[in-house]
């Protein structure tokens, strides 16, 4: 009975999306793409500025979800995701992101296929955020390439410049994470709860985590 009400409750809330998903696509999409409606946005999803572009390796309807899921620890009456676009996103196939969570793109931001963030993570590319495909977000993750303020030294150069992040193939960043600028991570990763990662990392398939961050085992794999 609560996976059917769960379903239903769904269905209820994409229904209520569908006018703010009409104006995104046609705001952010070619019109022939965008009257397919490939993005869905949830009512409570704050469009604070819509002047990017969104690029899509193939188009079909309801491909990528920005807020919604049923998270647990996530109160959908009192959350709202956040969509600021002003660069440009590139998904490469299906994509879901979490209620809760924040899309805040001035750069280039490219999904692979099947991205997803739980809920409540964050994202702010300034420069140039990668992500591979089968790739995931724990809940209240974030990644960033930039620190948002510059810092300038004595002779007024900047000194914290904007550096691209990279995220290979099936890499699962865990809750609470920091994915910060100029960060790599390469194919079949784990990112360990409550982990900051600052620079990059050439291990494959291992488990990244502690602080400072450390490769903990290699040669794993995830589902």
């Amino acid at each position: 009975m609560a996976l059917k009400t769960g379903k239903i409750l769904n269905l209820i809330r994409y229904g209520a999306g569908i006018p703010k998903s009409i104006y995104v696509n046609l705001r952010v999409l070619p019109f022939l793409q965008a009257i397919r409606l490939p993005i869905i946005v949830s009512r409570k999803t704050k469009l604070q500025s819509l002047c990017g572009k969104v690029h899509l390796n193939r188009v079909k309807t309801g491909m990528i979800r920005i807020g919604f899921g049923n998270i647990e620890m996530i109160d959908y009456r009192y959350q709202r995701s956040v969509l600021f676009l002003e660069g440009s996103i590139t998904f490469r196939g299906k994509c879901k992101i979490g209620m809760g969570s924040k899309l805040i793109v001035s750069g280039a931001l490219e999904l692979g296929e099947n991205f997803l963030i739980s809920g409540d993570g964050m994202i702010i590319c300034n420069k140039k955020i990668t992500i591979g495909d089968n790739s995931q977000m724990g809940w209240e993750s974030v990644i960033m390439d930039t620190d948002h303020h510059q810092i300038f030294d004595e002779n007024n150069v900047c000194i914290n410049e904007d550096k691209a992040v990279t995220i290979g193939n099936n890499v699962w960043i865990g809750a609470r994470s920091f994915i910060l600028k100029g960060s790599s991570i390469k194919d079949g990763c784990i990112i360990g709860a409550n982990t900051t990662i600052t620079k990059s990392y050439d291990a494959l398939k291992a488990i990244i985590a502690g602080s400072p961050a450390r490769v903990i085992k290699e040669n794993i794999t995830w589902k």
